[in-house]
């Protein structure tokens, strides 16, 4: 489940998996032991389960030996994906309001507005990653926080070395290193910060801590980008590999909202959800997790489930699905809005193009994030 082959398409190994048993008990290269559920059902059912809490110190000392944490708990900070009620229901209640659908709505025109200069920049050879997700998924939600991006470049080899697993050794720069400079730069911000009309601002005026506002700002703009830009670059990968469902979408634009929804079940952005941690000992479909056990749901795995889905391994743009990607439950994604409409836009507008593929597709190796590395094509203007 950690090599090459896996990461290019995971989706026959978590087939064999899930065939096999709801839950299965896994160990990472770094030693770190979880238990992986493989269903859907199972799966939705453990991401609203209360008894599963997100609170990374319940096993700090596994998690630790396996390098995903440092130092005490005491000195680390916590975030939405890491707090459980009262402080998560405290943290969200706080940056909610920015990402309702009505505010969401009225970003369109300039949401429409960054895809479209950004196009109008293609050449005939055109990195789809590099040149079109990542800068109009970047540059949406630091408009939204009003952080300035200066070095895009810079800021992208950050967040990638940021989420690095720890058990892959990089050329680059570290895990640590990268997470670091990220920190530093929106702790940066956050300090030198002038009232204006944006969602950093608006959370320093709020009974928010200095330090959870740095925390909540930098996981809103990892998480404001990553997921979209590969949400985009994943469903474009796959349209140009299955040439007559982009014919049917470019003939029936309608179906977009659909497309959207099944582009992310056949090969969405996040292929597992965060750890969660069994605060007692938990049943599921047969097998005994222990108190103190990490858990992981396996949304790729999930999304693909043939006891919930018709033919999962067919991609259909007219079906319409109810998938895992965004979560479930109280820790359900709340930027699926602007999600939806950044992929609706950020899809849409290359549907104005022929677009062919001009190279193979190389894949991150990460377990919980899936996005390519680059997705080069060539561009014409379609008559």
């Amino acid at each position: 489940m950690y090599d090459a082959e896996f990461f290019a398409d995971p989706h026959p190994t978590y087939g064999r998996m899930r065939a096999e048993a709801a839950v299965h008990r896994v160990q990472d290269p770094k030693g770190l032991t979880y238990w992986l559920i493989t269903r859907f059902d199972e799966g939705k059912a453990a991401l609203a389960d209360p008894r599963l809490a997100k609170d990374p110190r319940r096993a700090w000392d596994a998690l630790r030996a396996a390098g995903m944490v440092s130092g005490s708990p005491s000195e680390a900070t916590f975030d939405l994906h890491s707090t459980d009620p009262p402080d998560h229901t405290r943290l969200r209640d706080a940056v909610t309001k920015a990402f309702t659908p009505g505010r969401v709505e009225a970003l369109r025109p300039r949401v429409q507005a960054i895809a479209d200069d950004l196009v109008s920049g293609f050449g005939s050879a055109v990195d789809l990653i590099g040149d079109y997700a990542y800068p109009l998924s970047l540059t949406v939600i630091a408009e939204l926080l009003g952080i300035p991006i200066a070095d895009r470049e810079q800021f992208r080899v950050w967040t990638t070395a940021a989420m690095t697993p720890p058990y892959i050794e990089s050329a680059g720069l570290s895990r640590e290193e990268g997470g670091r400079l990220l920190r530093q730069y929106v702790t940066d911000f956050v300090d030198a910060k002038e009232e204006a009309d944006d969602l950093v601002s608006a959370l320093l005026n709020t009974s928010l801590s200095r330090t959870e506002v740095i925390t909540l700002t930098q996981q809103l703009l990892f998480a404001g980008h990553e997921p979209t830009m590969n949400l985009i670059g994943n469903g474009m990968a796959t349209l140009l590999r299955h040439p007559a469902q982009l014919s049917l979408l470019r003939a029936n634009l309608s179906l977009l909202p659909r497309a959207i929804d099944e582009l992310i079940r056949f090969d969405g952005p996040t292929a597992r959800a965060s750890p969660r941690y069994a605060t007692t000992d938990i049943e599921i479909a047969g097998s005994v997790i222990p108190a103190g056990s990490v858990v992981v749901v396996g949304i790729a795995s999930a999304n693909r489930d043939p006891l919930r889905f018709a033919s999962p391994d067919v991609l259909d743009i007219s079906r319409q699905v109810t998938h895992l990607a965004f979560g479930h439950g109280i820790h359900r994604c709340l930027g699926v809005p602007l999600a939806r409409l950044e992929a609706e836009i950020g899809i849409g507008t290359l549907l104005s193009l022929s677009l062919e593929l001009a190279d193979e597709l190389e894949w991150h190796p990460f377990p919980v994030f899936r996005g390519l590395k680059a997705l080069r094509v060539s561009a014409t203007p379609r008559r």
